[in-house]
């Protein structure tokens, strides 16, 4: 069964080679301005900000309130690390060494009021964590 005559698969070809020389010309057209380009103004204090911004997160890092869970041995302390990890996956966990325990310390809390309310929720599952001031 014929669904179109030789006439018309002639001119549907042709039609279709004109659209695909078509399409392929638009894409080959070179200009000679530049492409990409942005500009951006800005105020001079937002730098000064962002930079003050960093400079307090390096030097603030180690005056933050931490909670600790463990006192103790190498291996106990990366089993509770371990263990705390899979129950709270938002705070951050390290271990610490003092000579001559390990200690499994929690959290980078800004305020005692952020400290305090954490500490909380994780005397839940650890009843003897405190927290330590910076």
């Amino acid at each position: 069964m014929r669904i179109l005559g030789n006439k018309d698969s002639l001119i549907l070809l042709i039609f279709a080679l004109g659209l695909c020389g078509i399409s392929h010309a638009q894409s080959s057209v070179k200009t000679s301005e530049k492409e990409g380009v942005i500009n951006v103004e800005q105020d001079e204090r937002l730098n000064e900000l962002v930079a003050y911004k960093t400079k307090l997160n390096k030097t603030d890092n180690e005056k933050r309130f931490r909670i600790q869970i463990y006192n103790g041995t190498l291996e106990g302390a990366q089993k509770a690390k371990r263990v705390f990890n899979s129950e709270f996956k938002d705070l951050v966990c390290d271990i610490a060494f003092e000579t001559p325990n390990y200690k499994v310390r929690v959290g980078k809390f800004r305020t005692r009021l952020e400290a305090d309310r954490y500490l909380l929720k994780v005397k839940e599952e650890y009843p003897s964590a405190f927290l330590l001031q910076p």
